[in-house]
């Protein structure tokens, strides 16, 4: 007989028990978590209530002191009171800053406009702790003042009003000043933060000399006062003295750091692609134009040109490609008509170059060379060219007869190879009266011919190439203006120079480069030696007499001649021709 009712055995599956777990991992796992965040939240909040017991009490502490007894170790003004300790108390460790100053309170007058003299008018000081619990910090601050019990006095010292400004002759906030006495009858350690205008201050400082200033934030240059030594007996901003009463007033200029590569190379291999317009093979692109017989114009005949047309040329993509040099374009422009080049890094002309990797391209070029040297080969391994056509005149089109790019399939760099370089800033003077650079460097390429200088401060800086070379090129100029906040990359080019070595650099008043210049020189018994400019506008001679008067000549189409005479070369001389249209 069957029962009538059967009793079933069957447990848990594996896969069943593994849910389980999960489920309840997952559970336990959040509140664990949040039990974690409130014992960090309880831990925290107990942390700040005791940091405000204890700013409380300390606050109380310093506003029971006498007035005159006010103030901190080496602080201004001057006390007991460490600037800086440790505090423990319900097992938690703060760290303790007190900051003590004095404020010149507006209702009586600020500064020269003060009605009585006096700056000092009361004392305001702030205490902060700092803790870390569970790898947070956090702070807690209480600012409050202190006045004296009789009338303001002159007594108490003098003040120091510290003016910072950038490059630009602009006010920097926010950067710090640290003044340093070691040397008085009272030491000072003292640091301000410039405010909105500038301006650090130093309200009651002791009457005394010897106060030294140290200029310097977080990713700037710094600056500074320096005392007399062996090596710099005169310096040019010195330690100074503060007199009771009286206001010293001292400015300092700082700005942003910069990282500059230094490139030096000796030989490179130039090639150049050119498009002579025989048909339109080497257009992938174009617009109302026509190339035929070695020409390229506008669409249509005399009478009926169109307005405006343009193409798009096949990239130039060399496979392998060092440095970017000059385009260069013959054309012939007849009254109302004009022809513009960009510079494209696709096919699309959505990927037009912009001004900071190529100046003035947005606007498009009209002169006949182009220079490329400021685009990254590395980052612009290839590029495309549009040529834009236009007339205002129907009867008359421009008309293109080549355009060429030239580049550096390869250079060799100048590896291991010493050097020097210094700015312009001085500092001071030596024991020989002579100018002490506050950078001045000798250093080497690595293996690839490369120096890094990284968070420099803005400077003129000149390079001086080890004895037996010479830079023939610089194509960022040099001496070179290293601007605040910038990165660049200095690529020279070096030769094996002789004795007296002459560089030239053809120029228009705003500095720019002149192409297709070309410079003579004549010492008027070897007779004349001609060059013509290279991708950065400078000639290069080299193993020149020691001829006492040379005369150079640098013209360039469409500029007029532009003559030096009595020119004097010995060793290396740099020579900056400005022409003229």
């Amino acid at each position: 007989m069957s029962p009538l009712f059967k009793t079933s055995r069957a447990g848990f599956s594996l896969i069943e028990v593994i849910i389980v777990i999960a489920i309840l991992g997952m559970t336990f796992a959040g509140l664990f978590a949040g039990f974690e965040y409130s014992l960090k939240l309880i831990a925290h909040s107990r942390a700040k209530m005791t940091a405000i017991s204890l700013a409380t009490d300390r606050s109380e502490y310093i506003r029971s002191l006498p007035y005159a007894s006010i103030g901190t170790v080496a602080g201004i003004p001057n006390g007991a009171i460490p600037q800086n300790r440790t505090v423990s108390l319900n097992g938690i460790n703060f760290a303790e800053r007190v900051l003590v100053e004095y404020v010149d309170d507006p209702a009586d007058g600020s500064g020269a406009a003060d009605s009585n003299g006096v700056l000092a008018d009361y004392k305001r000081f702030k205490i902060e702790y700092s803790w870390t619990i569970y790898g947070t910090s956090q702070s807690f601050s209480l600012i409050s003042t202190a006045t004296p019990r009789s009338i303001e006095t002159t007594s108490g010292g003098g003040t120091i009003r510290v003016n910072v400004n950038d490059a630009l002759v602009n006010p920097l906030p926010g950067v710090s000043v640290r003044l340093v006495n070691n040397t008085g009858t009272t030491s000072v350690d003292v640091t301000r933060t410039t405010d909105a205008t500038g301006a650090a201050l130093f309200t009651g400082a002791p009457a005394q000399a010897g106060y030294e200033l140290y200029v310097f934030g977080p990713g700037y240059s710094s600056e500074q006062t320096r005392a007399a030594t062996t090596s710099l007996p005169f310096p040019a901003t010195q330690p100074f003295a503060v007199l009771e009463a009286d206001l010293s007033t001292m400015n300092f200029q700082i700005d942003r750091v910069s990282d500059m590569m230094v490139r030096v190379y000796e030989n490179e291999t130039i090639a150049d692609d050119t498009e002579t317009f025989a048909d339109m093979l080497g257009v992938i692109a174009s617009s109302s134009v026509t190339a035929s017989s070695g020409v390229l114009r506008l669409a249509g005949s005399a009478g009926s040109y169109t307005p405006a047309g343009g193409i798009m040329l096949d990239a130039v993509s060399p496979g392998a490609v060092d440095a970017w040099g000059i385009a260069k374009i013959s054309k012939t422009l007849p009254g109302g008509t004009d022809a513009r080049v960009r510079v494209y890094s696709t096919a699309s002309t959505s990927s037009l170059l912009s001004d900071s990797t190529l100046p003035g391209n947005t606007a498009g070029f009209s002169s006949d060379y182009i220079s490329l040297v400021t685009i990254d080969a590395g980052t612009f391994p290839e590029l495309y060219f549009g040529i834009e056509l236009s007339t205002t005149n129907a009867n008359f089109t421009p008309a293109v007869d080549e355009f060429m790019v030239e580049y550096a399939t390869a250079r060799t760099p100048l590896a291991n190879n010493d050097f020097f370089i210094q700015g312009t800033k001085v500092i001071g003077a030596n024991a020989l009266a002579q100018n002490v650079y506050k950078y001045s460097v000798s250093t080497s390429t690595n293996a690839s011919g490369e120096t890094m200088f990284s968070d420099i401060e803005w400077d003129t800086y000149d390079i001086t190439l080890a004895e037996g070379y010479d830079v023939a090129e610089a194509c960022s100029g040099l001496p070179y203006y290293l601007a605040p906040n910038s990165d660049v990359v200095l690529n020279l080019k070096a030769v094996v120079g002789g004795a007296n070595n002459l560089r030239v650099l053809a120029m228009l008043a705003d500095g720019s480069p002149v192409h297709g210049a070309t410079v003579e020189l004549d010492d008027t018994v070897g007779g004349v030696v001609s060059s013509e400019v290279g991708w950065c506008g400078q000639a290069f001679f080299d193993s020149l007499s020691s001829v006492a008067s040379y005369t150079l000549n640098v013209g360039a189409p469409g500029y007029a001649t532009t003559t030096l005479t009595g020119l004097s070369i010995s060793g290396v001389v740099y020579q900056e021709v400005i022409l003229t249209p």
